[in-house]
């Protein structure tokens, strides 16, 4: 069902787009010591701190900051900006997590879309088993889709629950992730 290279990968992400809680799963030690610990979550209050806005700053400051800016420079912004704010998020979690620069491990990210979370709980169970298996036995999987099915029933009650104010934002033009560029005079 996932055919990536999270198979490959020491940490695994289990990002939820609605949601500031997000699993990690760390694989580092071994199929025979992975345990309930080796699955934690955290949270983006903790680790959106002032430490990251600076360095976020900085970064963004050292892009616009520069003698040899034109227009091509300045329409890659938003991408570059978004690499920037990956990279520092990244480099946090890897940090929370207790990875050395050193010893970098591979990072992968299970973004849980609409599409993912409207898996029944055999068909997670099986996917994870497809990424997971010569890493961990049944009995994690198991305690791990029980984790993600919880995350998944969050996320589906704040999509449901939001989803008419959403509409209604975008209705009213209160929303700032849709503009308009064209309007009949009134």
């Amino acid at each position: 069902m996932f055919n990536s290279e999270n198979k490959n990968s020491d940490i695994t992400l289990c990002i939820f787009p609605h949601l500031q809680e997000f699993l990690v799963i760390d694989t580092r030690s071994g199929k025979d010591k992975l345990d309930e610990n080796s699955v934690f979550s955290l949270s983006l209050n903790k680790l959106l701190d002032n430490k990251f806005h600076n360095n976020l700053t900085d970064e963004f400051s050292k892009l616009i900051r520069t003698d040899d800016i034109d227009f091509m420079k300045l329409i890659s912004l938003p991408q570059k900006i978004e690499k920037i704010v990956r990279n520092e998020i990244i480099k946090i979690i890897i940090n929370e997590v207790g990875i050395s620069q050193n010893n970098l491990s591979q990072v992968g990210i299970i973004f849980f879309n609409k599409e993912i979370i409207k898996l029944s709980k055999e068909q997670l169970k099986n996917a994870l088993l497809e990424i997971f298996s010569d890493k961990t036995h049944d009995f994690f999987i198991e305690n791990l889709t029980n984790k993600i099915m919880n995350l998944i029933k969050l996320e589906i009650d704040f999509v449901k629950n939001n989803y008419k104010s959403n509409i209604e934002s975008i209705i009213n033009e209160n929303d700032e992730s849709y503009i308009t560029l064209w309007k009949k005079g009134s």
